[in-house]
């Protein structure tokens, strides 16, 4: 079983010994400045990875992350990421144990279980269990925490929409959220910021276009104009249709009939002397002078057609010069240049296989079989700034880069007022040996507020968003003493920090609201009521601001 109890002696800690009073190690010195220099000093972890804590009945493995979001849909900001740290298993559950299936949001019940000797046929045990008994779990994939039993800080969010939401959402399952392939800046500048090595296993990013490749229609155009340049030229039909009339003109003409017995008579005298077969003693009559006048032009070359397409002056040329037209076939054909983009891509394809287009290696990066988020080149570059700009911070660089850190881990417990089971998962922890100190890493787009008046919005947001309630129910639930939220701006090029501590004040104003609605969650379990938003009729009021607006406009009239 997991511990949630720090206090518990199955709980392990760090073996170096604490003074009764800790320093602060995170010291806010005034005008939004951090000091962070005994976070790198002192520590019993520096400059080694952090040995995970496990609780009786459990094995620590390596476990390749895998980040892709189930189950809840995490709201604007707020990051959900997996670790790629060892992950922890649960094995040798000899005892069969039964949990109340009515008081929390998606819990598995852990089935009944027992002791079976092994057997070849036995299948390998689940490395993750369906049920999370309360304590510390590193290395949980992302959709197995979201697939977990308890209720989750965004589902708390949900039910302060309403509770007619957090049910639609969480019980019933009527209102459902994907995960959208389309990139949300914040998941990949958490990875970057917290688990780069997470970068290739979540994100695909567009491949880069080699040197050469052919790119737009220009590019197509050139190469076909080049190729078509360098093939020997062929007969284009004017050259055929001169060479078929060069010919016709050496043919010997036909000896016209004539229009007239004189006409004819001539014609009939300008015959060779064998076609002129009328006996000296025959009268020469019209029809008998064309009869051989017609006898002769049948032994005449008839000439070819001039006159068709290319192909069909080619059959006529073919007729009288057969080599030359084999000749002719030999040639390339010249490849179109005009149709469509695709049409050109297979043309230069018909004669260049092994071309490399843009337009097919960024099909294949859009096609995204593996299902992984896509991230343009642009993008990419965007958030590696933004990673830049967070590790070269100097507070946010120690606290990312700190050798105490852990990153995604989760946490199981039980509410001690409702006995609803909970779960939590902070980006980041830090643990000096009895400090605990937490935060999240949450990316902002406020290009354009006035810098009076950013601690004020910084303020709304976290207000708005509830962080301040995530906190709290963190600090509670992972046992942490000190919470801080690392914000960075996205803007293109406006990349700034703020790290922000959470108050006292600020988390016990979380923690009541958590407190509330978590009561409101049992009740709607224990009655099965969700009630909408708004459930009673009112009358709208005047706010101050239109009183004395009201009150204006009365006196100017």
């Amino acid at each position: 079983e997991g511990i949630s109890d720090p206090n518990d002696p199955k709980w392990v800690k760090t073996e170096t010994s604490q003074p009764a009073s800790e320093p602060e190690l995170v010291k806010n010195v005034g005008n939004g400045i951090f000091d962070v220099s005994a976070l790198m000093q002192n520590s019993s972890t520096h400059g080694t990875e952090t040995n995970p804590e496990t609780t009786s009945n459990v094995q620590v493995q390596k476990a390749d992350s895998d980040e892709k979001q189930a189950g809840d849909a995490v709201q604007a900001g707020e990051g959900d990421l997996g670790t790629g740290k060892e992950a922890v298993t649960i094995e040798n559950q000899s005892q069969a144990e039964t949990h109340q299936n009515n008081t929390s949001v998606s819990q598995s019940e852990p089935e009944e279980q027992q002791n079976v000797p092994d057997s070849p046929q036995e299948k390998p045990e689940a490395a993750w269990p369906e049920y999370f008994e309360p304590g510390r779990y590193e290395g949980v994939p992302n959709e197995v925490y979201h697939a977990a039993n308890g209720i989750s800080s965004t589902q708390v969010k949900d039910a302060r929409v309403s509770l007619m939401y957090f049910n639609a959402r969480h019980v019933e399952k009527t209102i459902v959220k994907e995960r959208s392939p389309v990139l949300d800046m914040g998941n990949l500048v958490h990875t970057l910021a917290l688990q780069p090595e997470n970068l290739e296993a979540e994100f695909s990013v567009e491949p880069e276009i080699p040197e050469g490749a052919f790119t737009t229609t220009a590019t197509l155009r050139e190469f076909i104009d080049a190729h078509n340049a360098s093939l020997p030229a062929l007969l284009s039909a004017d050259d055929i249709k001169a060479l078929l009339e060069e010919y016709n003109a050496t043919l010997p003409a036909p000896v016209p009939l004539g229009a007239s017995l004189e006409e004819t008579g001539q014609s009939y005298m300008a015959l060779p002397a064998e076609y002129q077969r009328i006996d000296a003693d025959q009268k020469q009559t019209a029809a008998a002078m064309k009869a051989c006048i017609k006898e002769y032009n049948t032994t005449l070359s008839t000439p070819v057609k001039t006159s068709g397409s290319r192909d069909a002056l080619l059959e006529q040329l073919a007729i009288i010069n057969p080599d030359l037209v084999t000749q002719e076939a030999q040639k390339s054909v010249p490849l179109k240049v005009s149709g469509t983009k695709a049409d050109l891509i297979q043309a230069v394809k018909s004669v260049n296989p092994a071309a490399v287009f843009a337009d097919e290696l960024l099909d294949t990066w859009r096609e995204n079989p593996e299902g992984k988020v896509l991230v343009t080149r642009q993008q990419l570059s965007t958030a590696l700034n933004i990673q830049k700009a967070l590790l070269g911070h100097p507070t946010a660089g120690k606290l990312l880069t700190h050798p105490s850190r852990a990153v995604e881990v989760s946490y199981f417990g039980i509410d001690e007022e409702t006995g609803l089971e909970v779960r939590v998962r902070p980006d980041l922890e830090i643990d000096m040996g009895g400090l605990r100190i937490g935060a999240d890493l949450k990316t902002i787009s406020m290009w354009n507020i006035k810098q009076e008046g950013l601690r004020a919005k910084l303020h709304r947001e976290i207000i708005d968003r509830d962080y301040h309630l995530s906190a709290a129910m963190y600090c509670e639930t992972a046992a942490l003493d000190q919470f801080f939220w690392i914000f960075v701006n996205k803007d293109e090029n406006y990349h700034w920090v703020a790290i922000i501590e959470a108050s006292t004040e600020l988390l016990e104003l979380g923690m009541l609201e958590y407190r509330k609605a978590m009561r409101a969650i049992a009740n709607g379990f224990d009655t099965g009521e969700w009630p909408a938003p708004i459930t009673e009729d009112y009358t709208e009021e005047l706010n101050d601001f239109d009183v004395r607006r009201l009150e204006a406009l009365r006196v100017q009239a």
